[in-house]
């Protein structure tokens, strides 16, 4: 656990050091890369329907439509 300030390059550099820490074999270096892909498809996915849902939004606000 990180004692620096959340945000800061100190708390980014101790969550890094943690993940480095477990690259001890060429699989795990896959699976980290894999898992760090995996979390940004499942961000992306997120924003995605956040973003559909405020199009939405919008879009009954524009036509009165608010039931």
């Amino acid at each position: 656990m990180t004692t620096d300030e959340y945000g800061s390059v100190g708390y980014f550099s101790e969550l890094f050091s943690d993940i480095i820490a477990d690259l001890e074999t060429e699989g795990n270096i896959r699976n980290v890369m894999a898992g760090f892909e995996q979390a940004i498809n499942s961000w992306l996915d997120y924003h995605d329907e956040c973003s559909s849902r405020y199009r939405e939004l919008h879009r009954r606000f524009l036509t009165g439509d608010l039931d």
